[in-house]
């Protein structure tokens, strides 16, 4: 950025930090949340594909939190005199380790969604031999409770009626639950989608700012793409908010913030290249 762009209210650098030390916070609860599911999924075998969907949340977390911080970096922190191509260079390898790391995530999103799909139907009769098998009651894409042995045939379960059964993973649910938690993932696959969306165009924006070659017609195309995928994001929040998702609604509502302040920042940046002389911009 301009050196001009780096004082900004005290009030606000003071809330966009507190903002952005919470989205950190939120890779430990991410992690402890997905670690309980993860001592079921991982009890017997330990593979990259497992790890990836028992962390998907923790690793798609942790690879925007980094990624947020180098936008931050280059479209306000630095000065645009100390972007030299060095820099930049490693900006950019920094972010696509980031962005190789959110494309993994978004994978293990859709591996959770497959999994949910990977389900037979199951008599109340057999609860008892899944029990003895280790089977493992699905409430929740990262809670999973015991199957008690000892009166199994006359548990809270076993009056639900059809139970829905995953032979890979070793995890029962309800066809109610089986229900929600469908919906649950597909919003999932489709939030991740979004945001990679949006760091897409986002990405476009910064790479064209340094250039200083942004076309009228591309910026008007932008803005009305970035206003429908933030107004999806707000809705999926919404969902999180009504579902009970206390935690995934948390974030999506900090992420959003968070990426108004870099649209903020992109934004201001370019009007000040726009009134920038080229020998104040390092290309």
């Amino acid at each position: 950025m301009m050196q001009s762009l780096r004082y900004w209210p005290g009030w606000f650098a003071v809330f966009k930090t507190a903002v952005y030390l919470a989205l950190t916070a939120n890779i430990g609860f991410f992690f402890q949340d997905e670690w309980q599911a993860a001592t079921h999924l991982l009890r017997s075998e330990v593979s990259a594909a497992l790890v990836l969907e028992a962390f998907a949340a923790t690793i798609d977390t942790t690879a925007w939190v980094v990624l947020l911080l180098m936008f931050e970096l280059e479209t306000h922190q630095l000065d645009d005199s100390r972007l030299t191509p060095a820099v930049n260079r490693w900006l950019i390898l920094v972010r696509a380790l980031c962005y190789g790391f959110i494309v993994f995530a978004f994978i293990g999103y859709v591996m959770k969604g497959f999994s949910l799909l990977n389900v037979v139907p199951v008599s109340v009769g057999a609860l008892c031999d899944l029990a003895a098998s280790g089977y493992q009651q699905m409430v929740d894409p990262d809670e999973f409770l015991p199957l008690a042995v000892a009166g199994c045939a006359t548990s809270a379960l076993a009056t639900t009626g059809a139970l829905m059964v995953n032979h890979d993973d070793l995890w029962v649910v309800t066809l109610t639950d089986w229900s929600e938690l469908k919906r649950l993932a597909l919003v999932d696959v489709s939030n991740s989608a979004t945001w990679i969306l949006i760091v897409i165009m986002l990405e476009f924006e910064v790479r064209i700012g340094l250039w200083r070659e942004l076309p009228a017609r591309v910026t008007a195309l932008i803005k009305p793409t970035k206003i429908a995928l933030y107004t999806l994001l707000i809705l999926f929040a919404a969902f999180w908010g009504f579902a009970g998702s206390v935690l995934d609604f948390w974030d999506a509502f900090l992420w959003i913030v968070a990426f108004v302040f870099i649209e903020r920042n992109v934004f201001v940046w370019e009007q000040e290249l726009e009134r920038a002389s080229p020998s104040e911009v390092t290309q």
